[in-house]
């Protein structure tokens, strides 16, 4: 019974990091060049300034990151001081399943997640995600923007941007 103890003291796990805002792609990269398995999903994003636009990758999880380690291990990633803690769930420090992990990946790597008339899209709508990492469960709609939606998983209590293609 205590080697199982052991054994699940010593595999890796997906811990989430909170960071300070604005800060999660450079603590991500500090903490690579340390030997930390690091995940920091990102978007493209087209941002105005008076004079020009810009397209920026901003991350998907404002204030966190995702970072793979032991859990003996979790006290070494404090290297820098934009990173202030672990994000706890139930008094415990958040472990993030690498299934989940590779449901955000495939939902990063999606180009869309449905096709729907504008005229069909409306906050407060329950929706049923047609393809990609989510398929098959229902979102509400919490905001309409051009190409995408901000949409709460029903059950999960995620909020997600996703991408959408109009249909004719």
């Amino acid at each position: 019974m205590q080697q199982n103890n052991v054994t699940h003291i010593n595999s890796l796990k997906w811990f989430v990091l909170v960071v300070k805002t604005k800060r999660e792609k450079q603590v991500a990269e500090i903490l690579e060049r340390h030997g930390f398995e690091i995940y920091c999903p990102v978007k493209k994003e087209t941002r105005q300034w008076s004079d020009r636009k810009k397209t920026i990758e901003v991350p998907v999880f404002n204030n966190y990151i995702f970072v793979r380690l032991k859990e003996s291990e979790r006290d070494t990633v404090f290297i820098s001081s934009y990173i202030k803690k672990y994000m706890y769930w139930l008094g415990r420090p958040a472990v993030v399943r690498d299934v989940e992990i590779e449901v955000i990946r495939d939902w990063m790597a999606n180009d869309s997640i449905f096709n729907l008339k504008s005229s069909q899209l409306q906050k407060g709508k329950l929706i049923t995600i047609e393809k990609g990492a989510f398929k098959n469960k229902e979102a509400t709609i919490q905001e309409v923007r051009k190409n995408e939606l901000k949409l709460v998983l029903n059950g999960l209590g995620i909020v997600l941007l996703a991408k959408i293609k109009e249909v004719a």
